[in-house]
């Protein structure tokens, strides 16, 4: 039996994902520009009495430093335009720039710039914005879910915003090549895993590479045309390309597994379950996300394919099932 990462995608399919969040990001991205930006504001400033992001340290936004500054040196019906273009993914010099960040330096851009507007330094949502029928049913939807499927929300709202810079080469960007800055961990990482019911070396090795940042020891224990699907997006194939998403996404993650299901295909190749939570450098140890990790192992004992899934409830944690 052949792997593919087709059919991988496909075990424990009856993991139960939330899909009130793509449907929350697809209410949002139906909003109009100055509705979307309402909704930033709005979920920063309530939302963020719950849950507050961690500062991104000094190093981080050295990257964003160069269009923070633009933007603090224009006037308020300048700076209103800039995050305009922001949200339409319009193509102009700072919103190209904005669309090569990484994720986490989409977050850091967004969050420096909300203490700005707080302070006053940048101004907030249009002057005499009303709420729209459709913000308000934005935000009710993303109120009803967890704190940890909140975080996902917001998160993809940013990184979607600025130009699409897929299509364009990295000498497009002017700082092209400045390497992504580290998170530094204010708690010491998990260095050793022990999962209930999992004794999988490439399983136990992975959580432990990941949790110290460690990807070049993440990679090698993947095949080389083994693939990582992160929640709500397609496989991400082949070592070179998981590397750099973990470069890119996967830095400072605590993550906390706690147990699982084993079981041996056909031809000796293995796929497991298992469930625990994940902490994110941005929302601290007050945060986490309920997560299931679904892996297919070769008879070699390589990683063919890890699945990365936000489960639906608190309760899946504990319902671990057969395919």
């Amino acid at each position: 039996m052949s792997l593919t990462i087709q059919s991988a995608q496909s075990i424990f399919s009856n993991t139960q994902v939330p899909s009130l969040i793509p449907a929350t990001i697809a209410l949002f991205d139906q909003l109009n520009v100055d509705d979307q930006l309402a909704y930033l504001w709005y979920a920063y400033t309530e939302m963020g009495k719950t849950i507050t992001p961690a500062a991104p340290g000094a190093a981080r936004l050295q990257l964003a430093e160069s269009l923070l500054t633009q933007i603090k040196l224009m006037s308020p019906e300048e700076q209103t335009k800039v995050m305009r273009d922001l949200a339409s993914r319009a193509d102009t010099p700072i919103s190209r720039s904005y669309g090569f960040f990484s994720v986490n330096t989409k977050l850091a851009f967004w969050y420096e710039l909300g203490e700005l507007m707080k302070q006053g330094v940048v101004t907030p949502i249009p002057v005499g914005y009303q709420m729209s029928p459709g913000v308000k049913v934005v935000l009710e939807a993303t109120q009803k879910l967890d704190q940890g499927q909140q975080i996902t929300v917001l998160r993809n709202t940013v990184v979607n915003m600025g130009f699409d810079t897929s299509e364009l080469a990295p000498s497009s960007y002017p700082k092209a090549g400045v390497e992504e800055p580290a998170f530094q961990r204010t708690t010491p990482s998990i260095s050793s895993v022990k999962i209930d019911g999992v004794t999988e070396p490439a399983v136990l090795g992975y959580i432990e590479a990941m949790n110290a940042d460690n990807f070049d020891a993440a990679i090698a224990l993947f095949t080389a045309d083994g693939a990582l699907q992160p929640p709500f997006q397609k496989p991400i194939v082949g070592t070179a390309a998981i590397a750099k998403y973990m470069r890119e996404e996967a830095q400072g993650l605590n993550m906390m597994p706690q147990q699982g299901i084993c079981e041996v295909r056909g031809d000796g190749s293995k796929q497991l379950k298992i469930t625990g939570v994940v902490q994110t450098p941005w929302f601290g140890v007050t945060v986490g996300m309920n997560i299931a990790w679904r892996f297919l192992i070769n008879p070699e004992g390589k990683i063919f394919f890890v699945a990365i899934d936000m489960l639906a409830s608190p309760q899946e944690l504990l319902q671990l099932t057969r395919v």
